[in-house]
């Protein structure tokens, strides 16, 4: 047991804990501060914390309201419009889309092999998905960022 430990110990609990005359006998410091510790601990234990009154939390919200005020960031509006607006002519992009590499499927197919006139069209409509899928992955955030933009940044 270190000294700061008896002490601790001594002061929490009002009493020498388990294995502390052993440590008081052994140790020069502690045998001069354990006429201190004998007279503080009790002391220590009759003053009991106060029972913090009932309004205090209120009293602290209504004390930090200025500072809580003037830190405070806006509550950024869901980009749902501006998502709908982008996804609104998605269908007519995909049907053109299926039109376009079904066009190119038959007119390679009168100048190919079958095989390799489907492999052809195949990964054209892979390297269209692709596009797609990453364009519209991207208008949540592009909408994310339009919304945080400041008013300066609009009319530049």
């Amino acid at each position: 047991m270190s000294c700061d430990e008896l002490r601790d110990a001594w002061l929490r609990h009002g009493d020498l804990p388990p294995g502390g005359a052993e440590h008081i006998a052994s140790c020069a410091s502690c045998q001069a501060d354990a006429a201190a510790l004998r007279a503080l601990a009790p002391a220590l234990r009759a003053y009991a914390a106060p029972e913090p009154p009932p309004t205090l939390g209120r009293a602290v919200l209504r004390a930090a309201a200025p500072l809580l005020a003037a830190h405070a960031a806006p509550v950024p509006r869901p980009a749902w419009r501006a998502l709908a607006v982008a996804l609104l002519p998605l269908p007519l992009v995909l049907v053109a889309d299926w039109f376009l590499v079904r066009g190119a499927h038959t007119l390679l197919s009168g100048i190919l092999p079958d095989a390799l006139s489907l492999y052809l069209a195949g990964s054209y409509a892979v390297l269209l998905a692709t596009l797609l899928g990453l364009t519209y992955a991207a208008v949540p955030l592009l909408a994310a960022r339009q919304l945080r933009a400041s008013p300066e940044e609009h009319h530049a």
